[in-house]
């Protein structure tokens, strides 16, 4: 939860807060997750960017989550793609806005 409060930096309610925090714990106990740190920042960065562009209805939230996690943030992922996740991550740019 702490995570996901600091990628939120405020903007969510608790209850806002309560929903990321089950859809994150629902795509991140899957067994493809990559469950690493750096992937597990940039699903959490994913998930607040969502919800901030409208993404709200937890369902659909959490439907669009899913679908998204076993893209980009999945064990099978390519070599480079990890690399570009981890080099991101080390550089704090995990937290980008996904809203155009």
């Amino acid at each position: 939860m702490e995570r996901l409060k600091r990628l939120a930096q405020g903007d969510l309610s608790q209850n806002e807060l309560e929903v990321l925090k089950r859809v994150f714990d629902l795509v991140t106990r899957q067994s493809w997750f990559d469950d690493t740190q750096y992937s597990r920042e940039g699903f959490a960065a994913a998930l607040v960017g969502l919800f901030r562009c409208g993404m709200t209805n937890p369902t659909q939230l959490e439907r669009i989550a899913m679908f998204w996690a076993l893209s980009d943030f999945s064990q099978s992922m390519s070599n480079g793609q990890r690399a570009k996740l981890r080099s991101l991550y080390s550089r704090g740019e995990a937290e980008r806005q996904v809203c155009y």
